[in-house]
């Protein structure tokens, strides 16, 4: 029972030493859900009619 007792002392320890409050900057942000498949709209080719020849 001691061993469980200092087990959670130890853990309780650890998480309140962890800093909790990071949060992401806007290049982590966008790496991220670039990795996801993520993309601009000024990034897409686009064709309209005028610019496809037509044989």
């Amino acid at each position: 029972m001691i061993g469980i007792g200092i087990g959670i002392v130890l853990a309780t320890s650890m998480m309140l030493l962890y800093k909790l409050d990071r949060t992401p900057t806007k290049a982590e942000i966008e790496e991220k859900a670039r990795s996801y498949g993520m993309h601009y709209s000024d990034e897409d080719k686009v064709f309209f009619n005028k610019d496809v020849n037509k044989k």
